[in-house]
């Protein structure tokens, strides 16, 4: 572990993963930590605490993607629920063991999208504030590259973030969500990159839908008020594959949040995804949750339903 990281005003622990939104914040930050769970984080504190130097004040912000449904910060396969005993008792230790204090560490954000948005998130974030003893952080809005910059996430987007104790204080209003850099180019489907089912390791369910769920879907979405977010700090509910004009050849679509957006990436993966809203997101729900799931298999091109 370099000197360096303890030097900085916030400790950034980022989600080791070849997700193309997540890279453009991990490429931005000049000192980072990338994990892959708990078992690399909990290795991170035991190399820190060995440098033995003097604390300076700092943040631990873990960056990562948020869960669909409860929006739950996810840190590769660490999943930061309080309902799950491994969780609390994993935090539990670093406040027996004075980890946090011995690191200069007051303050913990969790740097996802939304990650202060449902009951059950909040609820997390007020019970790891319990639990540590330190004021923790949720966010209340959709979180991107744009937010950040080589040092983190920047001062002036602090508004972005709301504490336990404002939560529990039950003092926090709803606003409305961020909505990035306008997109010119209307959603059409025939633009967008083709490919073959392929068993890919991603944690969300991918569904395929037939030409007539495809109609349904286009009519759902607003295909002219499509917007950039490089680095949306959320994960997919799930995917959809829609079919092309190329046989055995299907368009990726994701579902994000509760419905309320879909993202595709017309310039290819490693361009960023472009968002656009829904009229009706229970009516999508309802929708996607009609199209049955791909089981696909390997190297073949074929899916199975």
């Amino acid at each position: 572990m370099n000197l360096d990281l303890l030097a900085q005003p916030h400790l950034a622990v980022v989600t080791r993963a070849a997700d193309s939104e997540l890279a453009r914040i991990v490429t931005q930050l000049e000192h980072k930590v990338l994990v892959d769970g708990r078992s690399d984080i909990e290795r991170m504190f035991g190399e820190l605490l060995a440098l033995d130097v003097p604390p300076t004040p700092k943040t631990l912000d873990l960056i990562g993607h948020s869960t669909a449904g409860k929006s739950l910060l996810m840190i590769g396969d660490f999943i930061i629920d309080a309902a799950k005993p491994t969780v609390t008792a994993f935090f539990r230790e670093l406040a027996e063991q004075n980890v946090l204090s011995r690191l200069g560490i007051n303050a913990l954000r969790l740097l996802g999208c939304l990650t202060a948005d449902t009951g059950h998130a909040r609820w997390t974030i007020c019970t790891l504030a319990d639990i540590l003893g330190i004021e923790v952080y949720g966010t209340r809005d959709l979180i991107f590259a744009a937010h950040y910059d080589a040092n983190g996430f920047l001062p002036e987007r602090r508004y972005l973030l709301v504490s336990a104790t404002e939560l529990k204080s039950d003092g926090v209003e709803p606003t409305p969500l961020s909505r990035g850099t306008p997109y010119e180019r209307v959603l059409d489907l025939d633009a967008l990159p083709t490919s073959p089912l392929v068993i890919e390791d991603v944690p969300w369910p991918l569904r395929v839908a037939s030409q007539e769920h495809a109609r349904a879907f286009l009519r759902l979405v607003r295909r002219r008020d499509g917007a950039t977010m490089p680095g949306l700090l959320t994960s997919p509910r799930c995917e959809i594959a829609l079919p092309s004009g190329q046989p055995d050849n299907y368009h990726r679509v994701q579902v994000l949040l509760d419905g309320e957006f879909v993202r595709v990436y017309p310039d290819g993966a490693d361009a960023p995804g472009i968002v656009y809203p829904v009229d009706d997101p229970y009516a999508l729900k309802c929708l996607v949750d009609n199209m049955p799931v791909a089981v696909v298999r390997m190297f073949t091109g074929a899916a199975a339903m």
